[in-house]
């Protein structure tokens, strides 16, 4: 005789196949926290954060970046933030290009009442050891749009806003692509970037 299955047996059982399917080819959940991985498959990467240059007039967003970095880095420990740039493993470095600030919408006497906040980017993977530069990213955008306030404090308030967004959205995809940087076998020469929506090359 034939076992008779449940029909919660039966999705039990699919989703067991799925998971030793899975597992088997090698998928690794970047927001794994518990993934001690790094090149050689053992240890964790020591990282050394440099403060971003900024060539803007955002006074202290560099600082802003730095403790998003710190805060994503922190998800996974495979990475450890070491405050000793002589004894790192690898340095990222970054700079605030640019910000823009164009109106998207008016109102009554034409003026503005949404405006779009532009931010370029930069940031740098550096081996310490051999000063060479694994990856770099030259020039990012992204944009957050936030409404004109009723005063310049309310506006200023709402542009803060949307730069923390666009600070976090930064330090998310940088930690993505640091872990599947150092994931991937580099024997060949391969190299990933994670593709975003919200991060497109600037001209």
């Amino acid at each position: 005789m034939k076992p008779q299955f449940t029909s919660t047996q039966r999705l039990c059982l699919i989703l067991a196949y799925c998971f030793i399917f899975i597992t088997g080819c090698g998928y690794t959940n970047p927001y794994n926290i518990n993934n001690k991985l790094d090149k050689s498959g053992e240890g964790h990467i020591e990282l050394y954060l440099d403060m971003w240059k900024n060539n803007t007039d955002l006074l202290g967003y560099q600082a802003t970046i730095q403790h998003d970095l710190i805060i994503w880095l922190k998800k996974s420990n495979r990475f450890h933030i070491t405050q000793n740039r002589e004894q790192t493993d690898y340095i990222l470095s970054g700079v605030i290009h640019s910000i823009n600030q164009p109106a998207l919408s008016y109102g009554t006497f034409d003026r503005a009442t949404v405006l779009r906040a532009e931010v370029g980017f930069g940031y740098t993977i550096t081996d310490h050891q051999t000063g060479k530069v694994i990856f770099k990213q030259d020039r990012l955008v992204k944009r957050e749009n936030y409404n004109v306030g009723s005063d310049a404090v309310r506006t200023n308030s709402n542009l803060q806003k949307a730069l923390k967004i666009m600070s976090e959205d930064l330090a998310d995809n940088i930690y993505i692509q640091l872990f599947y940087l150092f994931t991937l076998d580099n024997s060949k020469g391969d190299q990933i970037i994670i593709p975003t929506d919200d991060i497109q090359s600037l001209d």
